[in-house]
C-alpha cells in the first residue's frame, strides 16, 4: 500500500484513478490542481505523486519542478492528454524535470498499478 497524491482537474478522471488506486489497497489524497498539490504536500508525505500536466492555476509541469526542488525522492508519475500540443512532448519535458514516469491518457491502469509498484520497490520503471 502506498500514500498517493493524485493531482487531476477532470473529475471524471480523478474519480476512476481514485477508484482504481483504491481497489488497489492505496490510500487517495485528491488536489484538483497545482496549487492544491502544493498545500497538500505542506500537510502530508506521500510516497508518490501522480500529476496530470495540463491544469489550470498551476500546471503539471511547473507542480513537478517545485515538488523535484522542496522533495527530491519523492516519486512522481505524469500524466497527459496533451491539450493543444502532442502529450509526447510535455511528457518528455515532465521526465525532463524529474517525473520518474508519464502516461499518455487514457491511461492503461495495469500499467499505472505496476508503475507504482515497481516504484515502492525502489526499481526503475520502463513504459
Amino acid at each position: 500500500m502506498a500514500k498517493i497524491l493524485l493531482v487531476e482537474d477532470d473529475d471524471l478522471v480523478r474519480d476512476m484513478l481514485t477508484q482504481i488506486l483504491e481497489r488497489a489497497s492505496h490510500q487517495v489524497t485528491c488536489a484538483s490542481n497545482g496549487e492544491e498539490a502544493t498545500d497538500a504536500l505542506r500537510k502530508e508525505r506521500p510516497d508518490i505523486m501522480v500529476t496530470d500536466i495540463i491544469m489550470p492555476k498551476k500546471s503539471g509541469i511547473t507542480l513537478i519542478s517545485e515538488v523535484k526542488n522542496k522533495h527530491p525522492n519523492l516519486d512522481i508519475i505524469a500524466i497527459s492528454g496533451g491539450g493543444r500540443l502532442d502529450p509526447t512532448g510535455y511528457l518528455d519535458l515532465s521526465e525532463t524535470l524529474g517525473a520518474s514516469v508519464s502516461f499518455e491518457k487514457p491511461v492503461d491502469n495495469t500499467a499505472l498499478l505496476m508503475a507504482i509498484d515497481l516504484l515502492l520497490h525502489g526499481q526503475k520503471v520502463t513504459p
